[in-house]
């Protein structure tokens, strides 16, 4: 396995002598081996190295028990250890990710932080063999194009994989010959996540009924594709730096250069345009990328959005990629008057009075008049537009999701998100205006005060 390592460090060219190197370290048997693979080569290229924890404060004492072991195990060896905490499900909420790729983005934010910090010039992941595979069949089964077919990549500008050749089977056997501890993430045997279950179910299943060495044979496809990859990038790039103007707030594409183009190299350019907003193109879709490409036949001022908050929009003859501006309506905030009138302005009027269980009858309930359980609202409630972090619990349906997934679910048009009106308490949503309530204040048998709000959409026209 050391030979593995060492052969892929040269060829790749991961390390130079005196690397001061960041090493993201969960405990487990990947990082645990990489760890102590990068310590055997220190003297011999005169490394620094800086060892990065996270806690996802997703298990409770197991994983502060896991950033203990790392800590003591960076002791042992003389390693600087830094150790941060991140709630990566209220992450993942506010955001509107899943909880993997909000894990992801909040590992890389940490050992960004650090590679800073202490000036280091990598940072080593303990990506493996296997990895390469469980990420191309998760790839192909979200239907992504040859860049994902490549699965990892061994270099990724700052960032190295010492063990992208290595077996998860070649890790254990190091680790057991030399008697190195390491930590075990029950969840990985737990298959509610997608790449637990292409690990701990698809794979197995392959390799039993067709006898072949899917991880061998997978990785093999994924070097042959990035050699080709790595040519069309390069020659795209190219392009792209002759037909866009560029800066750190927005990218500007030439329509007419683009239809030039083969329609290959039109897709790599959207994800060159996306990727220098945004620095990757996690989350862009081959949807996303077709959409951005259809605004060339569009009218000007046509747009469309593009996932971390990013729009394209067509301007006369250009393409323009930017992060999104909210417009200043969107940061309105009106406390609700209960009992009372509310006018807020462009979020309407609203009426909020308590009444007694006998006044249900009597009422003509519709998509704007809801009724709701006075003594659960756990704080004020604002009338204002959606924000970053929004959530729901929507009425008669069981937990919660993001209000991106509920817009979604519900098949609302984009541009009519940021125009429909909410009633939150912080970021739980009370109510979206002509849709849906939320099923954690509605009112049930046991409910004494109930307030009734009713949304009153032409009271400007009745004065």
């Amino acid at each position: 396995m050391i030979e593995s390592a060492v052969k892929t460090i040269k060829e790749y060219n991961m390390i130079d002598k005196g690397n001061s190197i960041v090493v993201g370290v969960s405990g487990g048997p990947d990082s645990i081996c990489l760890i102590n693979l990068l310590s055997e080569f220190k003297e011999k290229y005169d490394l620094r190295l800086y060892v990065v924890h996270v806690n996802h404060m997703l298990r409770g004492i197991d994983a502060d028990n896991d950033a203990s072991f790392v800590e003591d195990v960076c002791r042992g060896m003389g390693i600087p250890f830094f150790l941060f905490k991140e709630d990566v499900r209220k992450y993942a909420l506010e955001k509107g990710l899943s909880e993997e790729a909000a894990g992801r983005e909040v590992r890389y934010k940490a050992f960004h932080e650090i590679f800073e910090k202490v000036n280091a010039d990598k940072i080593a992941v303990a990506h493996n063999k296997n990895d390469v595979a469980e990420t191309i069949l998760l790839n192909i089964l979200r239907g992504a194009g040859t860049a994902g077919l490549i699965g990892i990549k061994p270099v990724n500008g700052n960032i190295i994989r010492p063990l992208i050749r290595t077996t998860r089977d070649e890790i254990l056997d190091y680790l057991k010959s030399k008697n190195i501890k390491f930590v075990v993430d029950a969840t990985n045997k737990e298959d509610v996540y997608r790449r637990n279950r292409i690990r701990l179910k698809l794979i197995p299943f392959i390799e039993e009924n067709f006898s072949i060495d899917i991880v061998e044979n997978l990785y093999r496809t994924s070097q042959i594709i990035l050699d080709d990859e790595d040519y069309l990038n390069e020659e795209c790039e190219k392009i792209f730096k002759k037909i866009s103007i560029f800066n750190k707030e927005s990218v500007m594409v030439d329509i007419d250069e683009i239809k030039k183009l083969h329609d290959s190299l039109k897709k790599r350019l959207i994800r060159m345009a996306y990727k220098a907003i945004r620095g990757d193109t996690n989350e862009l879709t081959y949807k996303h990328v077709e959409d951005a490409l259809k605004l060339i036949d569009k009218q000007t001022s046509s747009k469309i959005d593009l996932p971390f908050e990013i729009e394209v929009i067509k301007s006369y003859n250009n393409l323009i990629f930017r992060k999104r501006a909210y417009i200043e309506r969107n940061q309105i905030e009106i406390k609700l008057k209960i009992p009372g009138i509310t006018d807020a302005g462009c979020l309407g009027t609203y009426m909020a009075e308590i009444i007694d269980r006998e006044s249900i009858e009597k009422l003509n309930l519709g998509k704007y008049h809801k009724l709701f359980d006075m003594d659960m609202l756990d704080g004020d409630i604002t009338l204002r537009y959606r924000k970053s972090g929004d959530y729901i619990a929507p009425l008669n349906m069981k937990g919660t999701k993001t209000l991106k997934e509920y817009f979604i679910d519900e098949k609302v048009p984009k541009e009519m998100r940021d125009k429909i009106p909410l009633l939150a308490i912080d970021n739980c949503i009370v109510w979206i205006v002509g849709y849906r309530m939320s099923d954690k204040y509605k009112i049930r048998d046991s409910t004494k005060k109930i307030l009734s709000i009713q949304y009153i959409k032409d009271i400007k026209e009745e004065n």
